[in-house]
């Protein structure tokens, strides 16, 4: 089976999201159940419009990044398996007396990626619209400036007519590029470390800021309505092939002082993106390296 990794496909390309995680909310009090604990509007989303939210502690800190599709009668929530028990736990703790659901679907829907830069389909065109492509098989559109979807599907979906023509990606290309895109997802390490905006959640419409109150509320409308966060998500890129190391920190390579942390990274051959949550007090250009044995140098560079 061919392995594409070419960093911007120009064929159909499908990758496995083995890191990922399908989590389901269901019953009769979901809605105000989920609106009282995620940063979006639950009540704007509808069959073919999903969002990206951040699930906060009661200081405001991400516990979890999430991609929140509504499908019928039931919500799902995708997020980092590495997380995916530690958020399961904490939702169960305020369900209390609510008429709510709450389980891990992952064996029971499938997740895959999609590069599709050719095809005569009409596929949603929007940042996180969502279509039906076939019987049990949702596509939603994620952030990017080329043609990225995520797909969603049963177990027992047939999609085999949809993508015979696709090639077969890894996890660890689509991971470099959900990074290009500045989709914040990360990891257990990184949990309960920062408010939303200093993950540009924000900027992504993740955050509704007259929906009422949901837990961690205060500290995001009070960063909000003060101005904007100290800190800020940028991408960066090194000419080094690296791997995550706990607690990575970013410098000004001429003070030593530092300045940002990294989110999550992924090494594509000998190129590295970086999602770096950056100081932004000044606004001045800096020389930038990490933290590390060989103090990289790293550079900003745009979201692709």
């Amino acid at each position: 089976m061919t392995v594409h990794n070419l960093e911007t496909p120009s064929i159909n390309t499908l990758y496995p999201l083995n890191h990922l995680a399908i989590i389901e909310a269901a019953g009769d009090d979901v809605i105000q159940f989920l609106q009282g604990q995620l940063t979006c509007n639950i009540k704007e989303l509808s069959d073919d419009k999903a969002s990206i939210a951040a699930f906060c502690n009661p200081k405001g800190r991400v516990i979890s990044t999430l991609l929140i599709i509504k499908t019928e009668a039931r919500f799902l929530l995708i997020l980092p398996r590495s997380l995916l028990d530690k958020v399961l736990n904490k939702l169960k703790m305020y369900v209390l007396r609510s008429k709510v659901q709450l389980g891990d679907k992952s064996d029971a829907l499938s997740l895959a990626g999609l590069d599709w830069p050719n095809t005569e389909l009409p596929l949603p065109t929007d940042d996180f619209q969502c279509r039906l492509l076939a019987t049990g098989c949702l596509s939603i559109k994620l952030p990017s400036t080329t043609r990225r979807f995520l797909c969603i599907m049963d177990q027992a979906t047939d999609a085999s007519g949809i993508f015979k023509d696709f090639i077969r990606g890894n996890g660890e290309t689509w991971r470099y590029r959900d990074i290009s895109a500045g989709f914040p997802w990360f990891d257990l390490e990184q949990s309960e470390r920062h408010i939303p905006q200093m993950l540009n959640i924000d900027q992504l419409g993740g955050i509704s800021f007259n929906k009422g109150c949901y837990t961690g509320q205060e500290i995001v409308a009070r960063t909000h309505y003060l101005g904007k966060a100290k800190r800020q998500l940028v991408l960066a890129e090194c000419n080094r092939g690296l791997t995550m190391i706990s607690n990575l920190s970013v410098k000004d390579a001429q003070t030593q002082e530092k300045i940002g942390e990294v989110l999550d990274l992924q090494a594509l051959g000998e190129t590295t993106r970086l999602l770096i949550v950056l100081q932004t007090v000044d606004g001045e250009a800096k020389n930038l390296i990490l933290d590390d044995c060989e103090q990289t140098p790293v550079a900003l560079i745009s979201f692709q």
